[in-house]
């Protein structure tokens, strides 16, 4: 256990590193300075509106959610997504608490919702 003082800001591309400076005990003197270790750095975060990342839907330009309107109706709604964190992305936007959101098989309303749409496109 330790404290984190400071992360260097660029990550070395060839060992996929970034060099951190923590302020840990080291009574046996077993840490050197330059030594290579695996962490994992927990940082409080406060109470978010949080969502699953198999809920969002990536399109490279913007995130999609999936909501309930009424039973069997589903809207598409643009997201903006904060932090990261154990398997779910802070809600910034675009959801509020308390509604449903689809959070698997998500791709295949998406998928119906565009055959729909060429369908009646082709009429």
């Amino acid at each position: 256990m330790g404290t984190v003082k400071a992360v260097d800001s660029i990550v070395n591309s060839d060992t996929r590193t970034l060099r951190v400076r923590v302020s840990v005990p080291n009574p046996h003197g077993e840490l050197k300075p330059e030594m290579y270790l695996s962490a994992t750095i927990h940082a409080a975060l406060g109470r978010k509106l949080a969502i699953p990342d198999s809920a969002v839907l990536d399109t490279g330009v913007r995130q999609l959610v999936y909501v309930q309107t009424a039973p069997g109706q589903f809207e598409p709604r643009e997201l903006k997504v904060g932090h990261e964190a154990s398997g779910y992305y802070e809600v910034v936007s675009g959801v509020k608490e308390g509604e449903n959101v689809v959070t698997s098989a998500n791709f295949l309303i998406d998928s119906e919702s565009k055959i729909r749409a060429a369908s009646q496109g082709a009429r």
